[in-house]
């Protein structure tokens, strides 16, 4: 292709998904990345129109502006990496690059360095680059098939920066500050192109893909306390149950004492801070393989995969107690919920769902008939014929 072709494609694809981005943005919640998408598409337009008329500009605008556009470009790629991966992060931060890039080419201007502004340049650009990878590999990605897209065309972009920057440091120098007004434009054109049709479907795929992982976590998970819900709870209890593995587990099944109490006394929107604090409480008690899941009003149950009868035990007291020592801010200082719980520890072989927690809810009530706030095992457990 020529360089006119490869200049219009490129204009054409980032004004086709700065206009597509902007758009879902209207119709999309949350639309902070679809709009810094937006941004840094049409941004970019302005950055490689700059870079096409360059030769034309006044020595100082061109110093500066066309390599300040394409940093704050991508200044809005890693405002929207950061936003989607829920790192902490300002809109400032994304004028930034850009910033940083106006002194070091206002400073190249004086001393009439082009290799100062080209270097300069090129390490902010290449530093975005690697800022926003590490943006797309956070905790917050893990499982999703489409960032690996967006990882692979900005590590591309890293090194290309890293190569330009090498360049300016032992080559025979630039001729010009530009980013690409060089000999090597139809590469450059080239690697751009590709650049903005993989950043455009991967972030679209990206942001939808993240949308129905949110779908799906939470059909498993009560909507008020975040603990995992019945459905989720059965499911892993069936796992267990039939797992081929002879591992023991634990299964806790505890009820509020009186909770309707609380309901009636401080009003339904107490009783649910209350909900909330009790699951806080208890899920920082849990390994991250347990199940801990509200079944319904204030009944809750635990799975402990692979424990120790002893352990069980233990870990049911500790929830007990830490239970029976929480303050609410709506009640009076000495006021306590308890909590009464029925315990069943074995491997589950050849149990049926139903009758096991069946016998947990016999002995959480013996329980309750105990006195409350205490725990009882399950007693033996035998498949039904």
């Amino acid at each position: 292709m020529d360089l006119l072709t490869l200049f219009s494609a490129n204009l054409l694809l980032l004004l086709i998904f700065a206009i597509s981005f902007q758009a879902m943005s209207l119709r999309v919640t949350p639309s902070v990345h679809w709009r810094s998408w937006a941004a840094a598409n049409g941004v970019l337009v302005l950055a490689l129109v700059c870079f096409a008329f360059e030769s034309v500009l006044p020595r100082f605008v061109a110093y500066i502006l066309p390599n300040a556009l394409l940093l704050l470009g991508f200044g809005f790629h890693l405002y929207a990496a950061r936003v989607l991966a829920k790192l902490p992060n300002r809109l400032s931060d994304a004028f930034a690059p850009a910033a940083a890039y106006l002194i070091v080419g206002a400073i190249a201007f004086l001393l009439s360095d082009a290799t100062l502004a080209y270097v300069g340049g090129n390490f902010i650009f290449t530093v975005l680059c690697i800022a926003t990878i590490v943006a797309y590999t956070s905790k917050n990605f893990h499982g999703l098939i489409s960032v690996i897209g967006l990882v692979l065309a900005f590590f591309f972009l890293a090194g290309v920066g890293g190569l330009r920057v090498f360049h300016g440091l032992v080559g025979e120098g630039p001729a010009g500050p530009g980013m690409i007004n060089d000999t090597m434009q139809g590469l450059h054109l080239m690697s751009a192109m590709l650049f903005v049709s993989l950043t455009g479907a991967f972030s679209t795929a990206l942001s939808f893909e993240q949308v129905a992982q949110r779908h799906r976590e939470a059909a498993r998970r009560d909507p008020l306390t975040g603990a995992f819900n019945r459905r989720e709870f059965q499911a892993r209890l069936e796992d267990l149950l039939h797992s081929p593995s002879e591992k023991t587990f634990g299964l806790l099944n505890f009820d509020l004492d009186h909770f309707k109490f609380v309901n009636d006394t401080f009003g339904h929107l107490s009783g649910d801070q209350a909900l909330v604090k009790i699951v806080t409480t208890v899920k920082a008690q849990l390994r991250k393989d347990d199940c801990f899941a509200r079944l319904g009003g204030e009944e809750f149950a635990v799975l402990l995969p692979d424990i120790s009868r002893e352990n069980a035990a233990k870990v049911a007291d500790r929830l007990r107690q830490l239970i029976s020592r929480i303050e609410f801010d709506f009640a009076p200082e000495n006021f306590r919920i308890t909590a009464s719980t029925g315990i069943y520890h074995g491997n589950g072989n050849e149990l049926a769902m139903e009758d096991l927690l069946q016998a947990v809810d016999e002995s959480l009530y013996r329980s309750k008939k105990n006195g409350r706030n205490c725990v009882t095992f399950a007693g033996e457990l035998t498949a039904t014929p």
